[in-house]
């Protein structure tokens, strides 16, 4: 039987009844009328192009942080200067140039999901705001392009070139290349490798931050790459077999982190499935914020969280992990959220715990349509 967790469904039903409040301190009222995010697959073909006319429309739009990263060239690229150099931060000579926000990174720490959360909120928002979206941020449920579905994950719908994000990348001979750390080679994400994509409504975008950690110039100018594995991918992202143990984990830290390091035992979580499968620019650690995919991919990896944060009601609030990558200090409630003055204000972390902010002390609003999921 497909249900959502009993707390979702209570929570949703008493937050449709919720009057709006003034939560004080400057945070908005009480979620009203929450935004209702769904599966692409879900999706018409018109609301498919909806969301991606608002994506296109982004990287039509100016750059609104470029006191901060003068490369910047468009609104998508403030996102992805946010995404690089948080990700660089906790060595800062990878970018020497860099005059943003510092902080102890966006990845293996304690704000890993509460950031990047709060990242596909921005952007969601912006599409409404800057590029009048008429929708919500929808998800990619790639556990649908599994054989447990009867499905391949390089014929998902998202890859259609008409109606999604285009395909595969071919002619890998053009690929850039991402300069060593300290006469080293920097970790084995950072190279493209792939082609470009040659179909869909990115074909023809240049991206001029990144591979890797660079913040510009013309060494740094590429096509969209992709790269896509499918068996790697199929291996990795099935809800019975690599969701469903995550979610059964009682502790936020172990959730965290097992999206990256698999509880059941494999090489790559759920957050390194989605990235690797779809491979090129995706599987870069620092710059995968360039292909419009990453927002899809993290907007389901939210829906599991925010699927594991119903199962159970101590689990809303849980929070924990380390502050830095190498296992010092203590997230907490209190750690704050960087996201500089050109996406958004900084906030703590649990200004964004509850996507419902049901007490008005929070700055999200919007829910999960139900993707029709066994419970654990």
């Amino acid at each position: 039987m497909h249900i959502l967790p009993l707390l979702t469904l209570t929570s949703l039903a008493a937050s449709a009844a919720l009057p709006q409040t003034d939560g004080g301190a400057g945070y908005p009222p009480a979620c009203a009328n929450p935004r209702v995010r769904k599966s692409w697959h879900n999706l018409t073909n018109p609301e498919r192009t909806e969301y991606l006319r608002a994506v296109k429309c982004l990287f039509a739009l100016p750059a609104q942080g470029t006191a901060y990263f003068p490369a910047a060239k468009n609104r998508h690229d403030d996102f992805a200067t946010l995404h690089i150099n948080q990700t660089s931060a906790p060595d800062p000579t990878r970018n020497p140039a860099n005059r943003g926000v510092v902080g102890p990174g966006i990845h293996f720490n304690g704000v890993f999901l509460p950031w990047h959360r709060y990242a596909v909120w921005n952007y969601e928002t912006a599409l409404i705001n800057e590029c009048g979206y008429t929708g919500a941020q929808p998800y990619w449920d790639w556990t649908m392009d599994t054989p447990e579905h009867g499905a391949r994950f390089n014929e998902s719908p998202v890859f259609d070139p008409v109606f999604g994000f285009g395909g595969n990348g071919n002619n890998p001979s053009v690929l850039p290349t991402v300069p060593p750390v300290n006469g080293s080679a920097p970790n084995a994400s950072a190279p493209l490798v792939g082609g470009c994509v040659t179909d869909g409504p990115f074909a023809d975008q240049t991206f001029s931050l990144g591979p890797g950690y660079q913040f510009g110039g013309q060494e740094g100018e590429h096509c969209l790459v992709r790269n896509i594995q499918s068996a790697l991918a199929e291996n990795t992202l099935q809800w019975g077999a690599d969701v469903l143990p995550l979610v059964r984990l009682t502790e936020y830290w172990n959730v965290s982190l097992g999206m990256s390091v698999a509880p059941t035992g494999k090489v790559r979580g759920i957050h390194g499935g989605g990235h690797s499968g779809v491979n090129g620019e995706m599987q870069n650690v620092w710059s995968s914020i360039n292909d419009p995919l990453f927002f899809m991919h993290h907007a389901m990896i939210d829906y599991v969280w925010w699927y594991w944060q119903h199962l159970a009601p101590q689990n809303l609030w849980a929070i924990g992990g380390p502050v830095w990558p190498n296992g010092t200090g203590l997230t907490t409630l209190d750690s704050p959220v960087y996201m500089t003055p050109f996406v958004a204000p900084d906030v703590p972390i649990r200004s964004v715990m509850d996507v419902l902010n049901e007490d008005g002390s929070g700055v999200l609003c919007y829910t999960y349509e139900d993707a029709g999921h066994p419970a654990p």
